[in-house]
């Protein structure tokens, strides 16, 4: 009984570091965008080049954020527990 509270315990503080890792990736891919959208919308380059620069990675911090939830949760599933 007393490791199946240990391996509970254990399975918990995984699942909850693995949350916490997801929020925190997640708010930088965030604020990522959240920058360049407001880069790109404020500046208007006269170069071709940055503004093709704030375009693309604007597009690649959206991808990352989008793809994100899928690489947490949907590539490394968490098993369920053994029931006994």
């Amino acid at each position: 009984m007393f490791a199946q509270t240990g391996e509970t315990a254990l399975s918990n503080q995984r699942r909850k570091m693995k949350f916490h890792r997801f929020i925190v990736c997640e708010s930088a891919a965030l604020g990522a965008l959240l920058a360049l959208a407001i880069v790109g919308l404020s500046f208007q380059p006269t170069n071709a080049a940055v503004a093709w620069i704030i375009n693309i990675s604007s597009i690649a911090s959206a991808v990352t954020a989008a793809l994100i939830p899928i690489i947490f949760y949907a590539l490394t599933p968490t098993l369920p527990e053994i029931e006994r």
